[in-house]
């Protein structure tokens, strides 16, 4: 049996256990999972390192065809989908504008909120649970598909109008962000992506 070479056990506390206070299984664990995190890092060092050589590797290519066409290449990355001389490979890079809203967001979801506290009627609850699916945070980030789907509400009421307006200005794009996938053809002609998920990275 291979013998213990932990001294020092610690806790979520930080505290000291003695070894002989740690039961097996929670050793087999710590062994496990100890192992599995250092094989999720390395795995994500090299994906890291895909991703990059992806990107490298399109700027290459699409550099080389602009020179083939005489052409000079524009200073911005933007879209573009390669595949290999039989087709049997598809490769896309895609650029995305990354929305963001500034401080006047919440200007805007007061004024929402005043229209609807204004409706002498009161708010219908489709209206209500729309307008606060609008406004709830994934990981302190709005989703821009549920904001802007509040422009395409018939509402002509000007305080809503004025909080619309609001949202529209407070839409930033300060950046962008590239994507990179390669997919392969089927038997059928259908392109299925290799699954990487490395838009993460």
């Amino acid at each position: 049996m291979k013998k213990e070479t932990k001294k020092e056990w610690l806790n979520h506390k930080g505290e000291v256990v003695p070894k002989e206070y740690v039961s097996s299984i929670d050793k087999k664990k710590e062994k496990a999972l100890t192992k599995l995190l250092k094989q999720s890092y390395q795995l994500n060092e090299k994906l890291t390192e895909l991703k990059k050589q992806m990107f490298s590797e399109a700027d290459a290519l699409v550099e080389l065809d602009y020179k083939e066409h005489n052409m000079d290449k524009p200073e911005t990355k933007g879209n573009h989908t390669m595949y290999s001389f039989d087709k049997s490979i598809r490769f896309t890079i895609k650029v995305q504008d990354v929305i963001e809203f500034d401080d006047r967001i919440q200007m805007a979801q007061q004024k929402i909120n005043q229209f609807l506290e204004a409706k002498s009627e009161g708010a219908d609850s489709d209206l209500l649970l729309l307008v606060n699916n609008a406004f709830k945070t994934t990981k302190g980030r709005l989703d821009k598909s549920r904001i802007f789907g509040l422009f395409g509400l018939d509402i002509k009421n000007k305080i809503w109008l004025d909080a619309i307006e609001l949202i529209k200005a407070s839409i930033t794009t300060n950046h962008t962000r590239r994507y990179a996938s390669i997919a392969e053809r089927d038997a059928n002609g259908n392109y299925s992506d290799v699954q990487l998920n490395i838009s993460a990275i």
